[in-house]
């Protein structure tokens, strides 16, 4: 149409640079108002952006607040990717299936359904109490080897304070710190009692998906491993003798095919360590998968403390 005028093209780019620049201003004024200064500030921005980490009601993150389990466990299995898909279950499992403490239709209730084919969660869990250091470096260390498929070695990096970490998370902690997905302070300490603040644990968070991602440039694909068969793992102990204990490990499993058997017994101090190992269904049957409850028992000192190995 002879009378349509048409706009330079300068001022159409013009226009574009401008909304552009607005929605940029727009998602920059969007991000966490507290997080300014905070040594994991980038971390924690990324992850947002990824959609892995929300604020509170105010869109504060509180990077210096104490994690506690439910935020944690959600964070890890968010993060990297975790799921129940692998499990062909007749029907969803409840929370009182594995836990004592977690109740159902909460927010983080279906992340720890799945934590529990993961991360070997204890069924004593409390999803409101603050975790430490070290209980999160296990957990997403659990995670990690789940979704990678294989176990991360376990030098012995330099650590001030290596003896202070339960040796049950010691190779946990280990794992992650020569990966690179977890520090020590500048005088080379991780204290692991300590509790682990909500920016500390995204920056572990951050590294260890950086981590898968950098398996999978390297054309080393990741795969999901079959998440282990024996969730819900708990130790009974009863005085069989003056001296001797039996103690029974217990586990839920998808269904009767499974079973568990002790691999070992390490005697550290006046600790004894279990290991324990699912046994495989025998692939020519066939079982309904429903869950069900199986146990081993084994028979150790009354000197000695049982701690549960949890199973690589």
């Amino acid at each position: 149409m002879s009378g349509t005028r048409r706009r330079p093209a300068g001022r159409i780019t013009a226009a574009l640079l401008a909304v552009w620049l607005a929605f940029v201003a727009a998602g920059t004024a969007a991000a966490f108002p507290d997080i300014a200064g905070d040594p994991n500030e980038e971390r924690i921005l990324k992850l947002k952006e990824e959609g892995i980490l929300k604020g509170d009601a105010q869109g504060r993150f509180r990077p210096g607040d104490k994690l506690t389990y439910a935020e944690g466990i959600t964070m890890i299995v968010t993060g990297l990717g975790l799921d129940r898909k692998s499990l062909a279950l007749v029907k969803e499992p409840k929370a009182s299936d594995f836990y004592d403490f977690v109740p159902e239709g909460r927010w983080y209730t279906d992340a720890f359904l799945t934590a529990g084919f993961h991360l070997d969660l204890p069924r004593s869990v409390k999803p409101d109490l603050s975790m430490t250091r070290e209980r999160f470096a296990h957990h997403l260390y659990r995670g990690l080897v789940s979704k990678a498929g294989f176990a991360l070695p376990a030098p012995t990096p330099a650590m001030e304070d290596l003896d202070a970490v339960a040796p049950e998370f010691r190779g946990s902690v280990q794992s992650l710190i020569y990966a690179g997905i977890a520090e020590t302070d500048a005088s080379g300490r991780f204290e692991p009692k300590r509790a682990v603040t909500r920016g500390e644990a995204a920056g572990m968070l951050y590294e260890a998906i950086r981590f898968l991602r950098r398996l999978e440039a390297a054309d080393k694909p990741v795969q999901a491993a079959d998440p282990s068969p024996l969730a819900n793992l708990r130790l009974e102990s009863e005085p069989l003798t003056g001296e001797v204990n039996a103690v029974t490990v217990r586990a839920t499993v998808p269904h009767a095919g499974y079973g568990i058997r002790v691999k070992s017994v390490v005697f550290d101090e006046d600790k004894a360590f279990i290991h324990v190992e699912p046994v495989r269904p025998d692939p020519d049957r066939v079982h309904l998968p429903v869950l069900t409850e199986v146990s081993a028992t084994v028979y150790i000192g009354s000197a000695y403390t049982p701690v549960l190995a949890l199973p690589k």
